[in-house]
């Protein structure tokens, strides 16, 4: 459910003269997709345009400029056909987010970009590449009701970078093939939307909403999306950062998803964020004070609800709403279901 359409500029290598960090920074752009595709972690999208605009900008193919600029720059660990072979098997390989979005083109006059991260491309051609791009998957973003796309970033070449950017434009043609977005404003109307900017895997995670994404949530993989990206975050404010595929194990129950619409979690009441707190402290094993066995009958002393030789527990949310989980014999915890306060229930 994680991607990124990797802005174009990314496959442009840097001038030939340029220093030995901007040619290593170049490659390790490249060598930081590629594996995150490679491994699954993410999606990884390319515009549909890009090898003819690296082509009319004489930047594709790139091995002639490769050669010249590893030489010049002394960087002698990599040579120019491996360079070369990662960004086209990446450009290759990839899925085309216009195809994805059903959005092929659009026109868009006097856009802005707030920060503008695509100011340095050089040259102009690359600048409005990323501009069309941005306006394409922000307006996507506003509407089209996709919660996939609160996963989604553009991917830049830069240091350290994660954060939305506004867009604003007039519309003055869009080419499409949905039938869901007859509310965009048209010439002369200005829109006005936002989109996600990465640097890294790491920036992308850092930067998500994941109370947001639970909130729009509409399969189980999109919760246990949100609960990954959230439990990502925990782990690395605290200076304890794990790999993505390192990270505790849980699983979402049949059930678990229904009750989140049953309760309205997506409703701005702060359901989210205090549902979002008690499933990070189930999994992490944290606050246990606030959990309870889940037990066969109203006495203290019943005999705890077993599924085999996972245990039922259940954990306080609020006054009104409990979490019901199992913690099971493999070690994982699998949330079930979302209940009100005298709701003893849970899926077996």
């Amino acid at each position: 459910m994680l991607s990124v359409t990797i802005d174009t500029a990314v496959f442009a290598p840097p001038a030939v003269g340029s220093g030995e960090d901007e040619v290593h920074s170049f490659v390790a752009a490249l060598l930081e997709w590629r594996d995150a595709m490679t491994d699954g972690r993410l999606d990884v999208y390319t515009s549909v345009h890009a090898p003819e605009i690296l082509g009319n900008s004489d930047l594709y193919p790139i091995r002639p400029r490769l050669k010249e600029l590893l030489r010049q720059a002394a960087v002698f660990e990599y040579d120019a056909n491996t360079v070369a072979v990662l960004a086209e098997t990446i450009l290759n390989r990839s899925a085309k987010i216009e195809d994805v979005l059903g959005i092929s083109d659009v026109l868009v006059d006097d856009i802005t970009i707030n920060p503008d991260c695509f100011a340095s491309h050089d040259p102009a051609s690359l600048r409005d590449a990323a501009q069309r791009c941005a306006a394409v998957i922000s307006l996507a973003g506003r509407y089209i009701n996709e919660p996939s796309l609160r996963c989604h970033a553009i991917a830049i070449r830069a240091t350290d970078v994660g954060s939305a950017v506004r867009v604003r434009g007039i519309i003055l043609e869009i080419a499409h093939t949905r039938d869901d977005l007859a509310g965009l404003p048209i010439a002369p109307a200005y829109f006005e939307a936002s989109t996600l900017v990465c640097s890294s895997f790491h920036r992308l995670l850092m930067t998500l909403d994941e109370e947001g994404i639970l909130r729009w949530a509409k399969t189980g993989m999109h919760v246990a999306t949100a609960i990954k990206v959230g439990l990502y975050k925990k782990f690395a404010s605290s200076g304890d950062l794990l790999p993505w595929e390192n990270l505790p194990a849980f699983e979402i129950g049949h059930e678990f998803l229904a009750s989140l619409q049953t309760h309205h979690v997506g409703a701005g009441s702060g359901l989210a964020e205090r549902l979002f707190r008690a499933i990070l402290e189930t999994i992490c094993r944290e606050n246990l004070g606030a959990t309870h066995a889940l037990r066969k009958g109203g006495g203290g002393n019943d005999p705890q609800r077993m599924r085999g030789k996972d245990a039922a527990w259940r954990r306080d949310v609020d006054h009104e709403y409990h979490l019901h989980y199992w913690e099971c014999a493999n070690g994982a915890v699998e949330l079930a279901v979302v209940v009100v306060h005298n709701d003893f229930s849970i899926p077996g």
